[in-house]
């Protein structure tokens, strides 16, 4: 086991140690500042695009939720408009039965005091007509028996 850790450090050192012989000299100041001056200007653009990206997602999210909140609002109205509807044919049709049904109640009542007020009134002639029966007898019979 010690042998291949052993192989295995080698090949690491050998594989940095070749590498770093590869790598550039490092560069001078300016060039180091030109190149983190171009890094920043192009973490900048890239910031601004996913900026510009994220408002731009964000602002369909609000219109989308915008559309959802405005249709269910309109439907909303919609089934209260037609809620309201319905109750207002119920209760008119409820006041027209009511009506309907007093209309038939203040006509049979009608009918019912006519025919007993006629009645009474029958009964009236009848009660004058044996009372005027009554003295036209009794008036002559008077008579009768002073004649007599």
């Amino acid at each position: 086991m010690n042998a291949i850790q052993t192989a295995m450090t080698l090949v690491f050192v050998a594989g940095t140690t070749s590498a770093m012989a590869t790598a550039p000299v490092e560069a001078t100041p300016a060039t180091k500042v030109a190149a983190v001056k171009a890094q920043v200007k192009a973490d900048a653009v890239q910031t601004t695009t996913v900026a510009k990206e994220h408002a731009k997602a964000t602002m369909t999210a609000v219109a989308n939720k915008a559309t959802e909140v405005k249709d269910a609002t309109a439907q909303k109205i919609v089934a209260a408009k037609d809620a309201t509807l319905t109750q207002t044919a119920e209760v008119k049709d409820a006041a027209v039965a009511q009506a309907t049904e007093a209309k038939d109640t203040v006509a049979a009542e009608t009918e019912d005091v006519k025919q007993a007020v006629t009645e009474q009134v029958v009964q009236a002639e009848e009660k004058v007509e044996a009372v005027k029966t009554e003295e036209k007898k009794s008036f002559f019979s008077w008579f009768k028996k002073k004649a007599a």
